[in-house]
């Protein structure tokens, strides 16, 4: 059990250790609730972000959130969606992004999201079987329990009661949340609702859901109310697939939903047989990578088998887990030999390391076995040199076959299309015809030409490139299109032509505007223009080693891959 102090210490969350969105989506949060605002003025907002504006011309155009018909510009989705749909869409892109799915240690982020999208689809659920207004409340149920996952970031160290609250039913887990943490998800959900001006009306039913008649508003405002009682319900409907005792929490489910909504029997069934696969289907409309969803049937059956277990010999029960270990070891050690090779695999798709007075020079350190980051230089006949650096969203063995993809096109298609901005067409539209699960793959790529110094650069959704003088000053190349795979027929312009005489120019993923060195605040675009200065005076490679060397000497495990690129324009007279 926590200490006074340590409940104390939750009692003391400021608002500033709470998570938040983009910039943008809080900006379109807030333009939202006008009543004046415009689907131009909305638009505008969303297109300062390509990464948002792409991610939500992706969600709009999924088969969970999808329209009558695909959605090619943002202005159009946000005219045929109106204000309160874009908002809720904004709304769940800002959640499943808001905190890092690593951030926790010892937390299993993938139960959490499965937890929550369980309520997020039963509400929904809910609300089409009553005939409530439905819009809202796949939202609401995403956010409910979203103030719990705030409490494990704060204070990481009491991730080890997370496995103890999932199994427990709703009224005994809010109690829980009390006694270890001196507070609860709803007041902490609140707290959140003010910070990202989130409606009255949603901010009422997040921190009222688990005590709806003591909610004032909920006693004159009877769509209020009804939303306040379907989230109650849908939290109750989610425990069930995690609970120890699953025929008596479906009992007490059933009951409660036949005294609050006058649901039979039947249609509580039909709700739960439907749940696992609206599940998968907003998962993958999300982009959130979740584990196969047992249907209701196997969730029962499973019960059961429980049972009927529990009678087995605690000989044949030892038998069992001393097999099961075995098999796990034998299969851990089976996966670490794949995921090394794959390793190698993925080292062989970056380039050789040429000459030193080669002008191009790259760097690929992985946070996790597999890296989603990649890079590659080529010499044409002409004696130009094709580049490339790029990122693909997510991590893992997913990332890392999109990661050699990509790569692949880039290589094949490279050497026979010469303009950048087609060769970024055709990648993207290769990638499109097989996308999967909302991943997508944000690449600078361009050609450079030694004898001229000319470079004509592609940036699509990748963080600015620098183009950095000998005298110290820097210039940002900001993205000129959205990332590949997120829709065909893309156009990709082509960035202002670059003159790399006497300068140099720097390519790198998000793992370095985002990794902190201080251990306080990521770096971002300034601060990795500073790391690179500070390191100028060493030879291209011995440069890229030593700024990459900082961020792993700051952290025991890297936060996100870190890949980088310099090349260094002709003439050069001091280093860049």
């Amino acid at each position: 059990m926590t200490t006074m102090s340590e409940a104390a210490a939750f009692e003391q969350i400021k608002p500033s250790d709470l998570p938040s969105p983009p910039q943008t989506a809080l900006q379109i949060l807030r333009a939202c609730s006008s009543d004046v605002v415009t689907s131009t003025e909305l638009s505008a907002l969303a297109e300062k972000d390509p990464v948002l504006t792409a991610e939500l011309l992706r969600v709009v155009n999924t088969a969970f959130f999808g329209l009558s018909r695909t959605v090619q510009s943002l202005n159009h989705a946000v005219t045929i969606l109106g204000q309160r749909s874009l908002r809720n869409i904004v709304l769940c892109i800002s959640v499943r992004d808001a905190i890092d799915n690593h951030a926790i240690p010892g937390f299993d982020s993938t139960e959490y999201w499965e937890d929550s999208l369980r309520r997020a689809v039963s509400s929904k659920l809910l609300a089409e079987r009553i005939n409530s207004r439905s819009e809202d409340c796949f939202t609401a149920g995403l956010l409910q329990d979203f103030g719990l996952l705030v409490l494990f970031y704060v204070k990481p160290e009491t991730a080890h009661y997370w496995q103890e609250l999932r199994g427990l039913d709703p009224d005994t887990r809010y109690e829980k949340e009390q006694q270890y943490f001196g507070t609860t998800h709803t007041e902490v959900i609140q707290m959140l609702a003010e910070a990202w001006d989130l409606p009255q009306e949603l901010s009422t039913v997040l921190g009222a859901h688990h005590n709806c008649e003591s909610c004032e508003p909920c006693k004159t405002q009877s769509e209020t109310h009804t939303l306040c009682e379907i989230l109650y319900c849908a939290d109750w409907m989610s425990t069930i697939f995690n609970a120890d005792d699953k025929p008596k929490l479906l009992e007490q489910t059933r009951q409660l939903l036949g005294n609050k909504f006058d649901l039979a029997s039947e249609g509580i069934s039909e709700c739960l047989n439907t749940l696992s696969e609206e599940v998968e289907s907003a998962a993958s409309s999300l982009g959130l990578r979740i584990n196969k969803q047992p249907n209701f049937e196997e969730i029962m059956l499973q019960a059961n088998v429980k049972l009927a277990e529990a009678n087995l010999s605690y000989q044949e029960l030892t038998w069992k887990l001393e097999q099961t270990l075995r098999e796990r070891d034998d299969l851990a050690a089976e996966l670490d030999r794949e995921l090394e090779l794959a390793r190698e695999i993925q080292e062989s798709l970056l380039p050789k390391n040429l000459t030193d007075d080669f002008p191009v020079t790259g760097i690929n350190v992985s946070a996790r076995q597999l890296s989603g980051d990649f890079y590659d230089y080529f010499q044409l006949k002409d004696g130009r040199i094709y580049f490339n650096l790029a990122d693909v969203s997510g991590k893992g063995v997913n990332a890392a076959l999109l990661m050699a993809k990509t790569s692949s096109l880039f290589h094949c298609l490279g050497k026979h299309i010469h303009e950048p901005d087609k060769l970024l067409s055709h990648i993207n539209n290769e990638l499109c015809e097989t996308a999967i699960r909302g991943m997508f793959v944000t690449m600078i790529a361009g050609i450079y030409d030694p004898k001229s110094g000319l470079v004509k650069m592609v940036n699509a959704g990748n963080p600015p490139a620098l183009l950095l003088t000998r005298d110290g000053k820097a210039q940002a190349i900001d993205a000129t299109a959205s990332p590949l795979g997120i829709l065909p027929n893309t156009p990709f312009p082509l960035a202002k032509d670059i003159t790399l005489t006497n300068n140099c120019l720097y390519l790198f993923s998000d793992g370095a505007t985002e990794g902190v060195l201080d251990g306080k605040e990521m770096l971002g675009l300034k601060g990795v223009l500073q790391l690179i200065i500070s390191h100028r005076d060493k030879a291209p490679r011995e440069r890229l080693q030593a700024i990459v060397q900082q961020f792993q000497t700051a952290s025991n495990k890297l936060h996100d891959d870190i890949t980088m690129v310099l090349i260094e324009g002709p003439k050069l007279n001091t280093s860049c």
